[in-house]
């Protein structure tokens, strides 16, 4: 399967909606994207805030 990137009139994503859905393809929007992936991170992560800091260090600074 190839995905592909389109950028449309806003007035078009329903015609684009429907011709996919008659089509049998998959349609997502960039804001669909990102709300499914907020949706799967986990709530309850049990991490501190200098572990958070040291992460961002090492990837920030190479420590």
């Amino acid at each position: 399967m190839t995905q592909v990137i389109l950028t449309i009139p806003n007035g078009e994503v329903s015609f684009l909606s429907t011709l996919a859905e008659k089509m049998g393809w998959g349609f997502q929007t960039s804001e669909n994207l990102v709300e499914k992936f907020i949706a799967s991170c986990p709530t309850d992560v049990n991490i501190s805030d200098e572990e958070i800091q040291a992460e961002v260090n090492s990837v920030r600074y190479g420590k």
